[in-house]
């Protein structure tokens, strides 16, 4: 059987299920609800305050094709692709990997 690290185990998947940056949170939520995303996010904090987890959200949030209330659907397809992460991933160059 394979291990699977629990970061990657219990990483919440919509914003709801992220715990103890409500501020944050609320924020983000409201702006993906008013369409006004900003064109770059600094997410800052030690580890394990969960920037990843919410940038990993904030990104499907982004993409949804339903988002509600400001959450990914988590059932549209880019959002399956996103979590079972068969989406392209870009370099540091910008060139496409598959």
């Amino acid at each position: 059987m394979a291990y699977t690290a629990l970061y990657r185990k219990f990483r919440p998947k919509t914003f709801s299920e992220v715990v103890g940056q409500d501020h944050v949170i609320q924020t983000l939520k409201n702006q993906i609800k008013s369409g006004r995303i900003g064109h770059a996010y600094l997410l800052t904090g030690g580890r394990g305050t969960g920037k990843t987890s919410t940038a990993k959200i904030l990104a499907r949030a982004m993409n949804c094709l339903n988002p509600k209330d400001g959450e990914p659907c988590n059932e549209c397809e880019i959002c399956k692709a996103s979590l079972e992460r068969n989406i392209n991933r870009c370099c540091r160059n910008g060139c496409s990997i598959k």
